[in-house]
């Protein structure tokens, strides 16, 4: 059965999707079929393969979009957790043996120990760090803090006064304190060695031997190293300045019978080299408590480039 084009008026087959007479597309009366046209069109045809390959590639584009972007999130959470890892162990390595005056020393000695299991997620790595580095923090800054008690007890604030240097009693007073301090220095550090080789012990038990465990204990002992050196500096500006007080001590217990207060409540020395002696052996002594107070600062620094270290991981 043919029908007329809507433009000629001319017969076309029901099949055909425009008229062979005059062109005119979808002739009324008619309704061409969809697939027929890409069959019956060469370009359509040739088409098709195309549009298939396009289809294929962006299904498989969008499955690869998912997994890089699912990549680049798993990475960018794995070196967040890692670098939370190492700033909470760097800042409560800090404060292992630094009392912050909130121990309670007529309480008992702190003595618990948190059985923990080995760490299998970056929570529970921070959160058993954080138990480990606080049990072992409370106990040692708790003998830190009775250590601290007692070097106050001794006020080594008076050695140097000229009451002190002027009387027998005084400089014998202030030579037992010296050693009594050095006791104590030499005690304050067993203390730390001890809650070092715990908190190792410990997290190493935590962390396990892959990967992000050996990079914790890495950062420990990186940590440590770097703290040893200024404690080795700081002991060893501690040992020179007992050492030159010791000096005055000598000095004024050798002249005693030959030094005066000035009005200003200096000392004067009858010999004036004797008097120079005395006043070079006091400007040693301050150049000691500055050199203290840089290592304190350059403490201070290295802490902070640790942390600009750490943020650089961070995503």
């Amino acid at each position: 059965m043919s029908i007329q084009c809507r433009n000629c008026q001319r017969p076309i087959g029901p099949g055909d999707w425009r008229c062979p007479h005059c062109g005119m597309p979808l002739p009324a009366g008619g309704k061409a079929r969809t697939w027929r046209f890409w069959r019956d069109t060469p370009l359509a045809r040739r088409m098709i393969p195309i549009i298939a390959a396009f289809a294929i590639t962006w299904y498989v584009m969008s499955l690869a979009y998912d997994d890089v972007t699912n990549y680049i999130a798993v990475r960018a959470k794995a070196r967040t957790d890692a670098a939370d890892s190492r700033e909470l162990l760097l800042r409560e390595q800090q404060r292992l043996n630094q009392p912050d005056g909130s121990e309670n020393l007529a309480a008992p000695l702190p003595n618990k120990t948190t059985a923990l299991p080995p760490a299998r997620t970056p929570k529970a790595m921070m959160a058993g760090i954080a138990t480990i580095m606080r049990e072992v923090g409370d106990r040692s800054r708790y003998r830190q803090a009775q250590v601290e008690q007692r070097i106050d007890g001794l006020h080594l604030e008076n050695q140097l006064l000229p009451e002190t240097l002027l009387g027998a009693q005084g400089t014998l007073a202030g030579r037992l304190a010296n050693r009594q301090y050095v006791e104590l220095l030499n005690y304050s550090q067993s203390i730390k060695r001890a809650s070092q080789i715990d908190a190792a012990r410990r997290l190493g038990a935590l962390v396990g031997e892959g990967p992000d465990g050996r990079a914790i204990l890495i950062e420990f002992g990186r940590n440590l190293a770097r703290e040893s050196e200024e404690d080795a500096a700081l002991m060893a500006n501690r040992r020179a300045t007992i050492d030159k007080i010791e000096k005055v001590y000598d000095l004024a217990d050798a002249q005693r019978q030959h030094i005066d207060l000035s009005d200003d409540g200096s000392l004067v020395f009858a010999d004036p080299k004797l008097g120079e002696q005395y006043n070079r052996l006091i400007g040693d002594i301050d150049l000691l408590i500055q050199q203290r107070q840089r290592i304190d600062i350059q403490r201070q620094a290295r802490t902070k480039a640790a942390l600009d270290e750490i943020e650089k991981i961070r995503p």
